[in-house]
This record gives structure tokens, sequence and C-alpha cells, in this order.
């Protein structure tokens, strides 16, 4: 459900600004459970950061999203 929401939420992005750390074309890690639940309850109460956090760290889905595609 977590994980819909975050797609749904990124195919209506129109603009993703990343901000990869390291080596360049690397994904970031994805968050643990309670990383997650945290940015997302931020997130909720209107956390652009949070918001943010958890696009990024959700890349590998979006890349898996799109290449179903």
């Amino acid at each position: 459900m977590i994980f819909s929401a975050l797609a749904l939420l990124l195919m209506g992005s129109a603009v993703l600004t990343l901000r990869l750390g390291g080596d360049l074309g690397s994904f970031p890690r994805p968050l643990r459970p309670e990383e997650e639940k945290y940015y997302i309850d931020l997130w909720v109460r209107g956390d652009m950061e949070a918001r943010n956090k958890l696009i990024e760290h959700n890349l590998r889905l979006v890349a898996h999203i799109i290449k179903k595609s």
C-alpha cells in the first residue's frame, strides 16, 4: 500500500530533483521500515523534505515500474 501510494505520487510529479550521493548512477539504499514510517508520518503532515527523501530512496521501485511499462 505504501509503495502504490508512492508510485502514484511519483507518476503525478512533473519534475524530480535527484540528490544522488556516492557513485553517479547508483540509487540510494532503501529505507528501513521504521525510517520509512517516520518519513511517511512527516510527509502526511506536509513536510516536503520528507516526501523528497521517500522518493529518492524508492527510485529502484520507480525504475522497475518504468521498465515494465
